[in-house]
């Protein structure tokens, strides 16, 4: 394989999961979908394990009062052809419940299989693994409750103050 085709496949994969953690985090559920291949499986353990529309349905519906801080490491892609496969380390960061709110971060890994499908790469696998946790009750720090802050959906910020990221988006 081209050293260059390489380099921009790597590029191509970091860039999927980027707009994945994006798009879970932002509740962008029509960016998500494009991000797997119509047949698609998506495994969170005994929480879900699923194609891509019932993933879909189940973070819309489960997500409600849910805020996430996805924050993507380390990521290893092995490519061969149109297909790759990756191992993708994420802490996760969930803030859960309206009023009597609970903070549970996650470190893990993806384990990601890939194809080229229609000119992009996208998910054809994703699975969850948790290799260490913590819950606990939500504090908000002083300074933090003064900044501004994202949102999940269309009224965030950076849908309107970023126009070229938001080309990235599709």
């Amino acid at each position: 394989m081209d050293v260059m085709q390489q380099i921009a496949d790597r590029q191509a994969l970091a860039e999927l999961v980027a707009l994945y953690c994006r798009a879970v985090d932002r509740r962008d559920f029509a960016l998500l979908e494009r991000l797997y291949h119509p047949d698609a499986v998506h495994d969170h353990g005994g929480l879900f394990r699923g194609s891509r529309d019932e993933f879909l349905a189940f973070l819309a519906r489960s997500m409600t009062e849910v805020v996430t801080h996805h924050f993507v490491g380390n990521s290893l892609f092995a490519l061969d052809g149109d297909r790759a496969e990756g191992e993708v380390y994420t802490v996760n960061y969930h803030v859960i419940g309206k009023e009597d709110r609970r903070d549970y971060v996650a470190g893990g890994r993806y384990l990601d299989q890939y194809v080229r499908h229609e000119g992009s790469w996208v998910f054809l696998s994703r699975r969850r693994l948790i290799d260490w946790a913590h819950e606990g009750p939500t504090a908000d720090a002083g300074v933090a409750t003064a900044l501004s802050r994202g949102v999940a959906g269309p009224a965030d910020p950076s849908n309107t103050e970023l126009p070229a990221v938001a080309r990235l988006r599709g």
